[in-house]
């Protein structure tokens, strides 16, 4: 075995210059496109922690507005049927006074009528009664007679 010093030499500064060459053109940017590839998902872990975090205050502050929201809306209900309760009161007290008006009313123009029959009533009894005395008189004065004559004519007032 024959080791030949000039050629060991040349493939050692071969080799040399083989790693210097590929250090240079393609480990260096090989490894600098590593590293920027391992700084870019190291950042984007760390946007993802962030926006983790942001999410979760997000969440908390929406449950904390929902259970606001809910609880006005609670106390929305109760006044609308607080509201509610007097309307109705309102209405039914001022109902009860139109129909107290409506009844007053009415007692009023029943007794007016009444006042009116009666009068009318009383104007026929006192011409029932002024005929059945002409009558009376012109027929003669039998009492008999007369007794007849008025028993005809209440038989015709009824």
């Amino acid at each position: 075995m024959n080791i030949i010093l000039q050629q060991v030499l040349t493939q050692i500064v071969g080799f040399l210059l083989l790693l210097w060459l590929l250090k240079k053109y393609a480990w260096g940017p090989l490894l600098a496109m590593l590293d920027d590839r391992r700084n870019k998902i190291a950042a984007e872990l760390t946007d993802i922690k962030t926006t983790k975090e942001d999410l979760s205050q997000l969440r908390a502050d929406y449950e904390a507005r929902m259970q606001e929201i809910e609880k006005q809306a609670r106390v929305k209900v109760q006044e609308a049927v607080l509201e509610g309760g007097q309307l109705a009161r309102e209405i039914t007290t001022a109902a009860r006074a139109e129909a107290d008006q409506i009844l007053i009313k009415a007692k009023e123009n029943i007794d007016r009528e009444v006042a009116a029959a009666r009068i009318q009533m009383r104007n026929e009894v006192a011409s029932l009664v002024i005929r059945t005395a002409e009558k009376v008189i012109r027929k003669e004065m039998n009492e008999q007679k007369n007794k007849e004559l008025v028993l005809q004519y209440m038989d015709e007032l009824k």
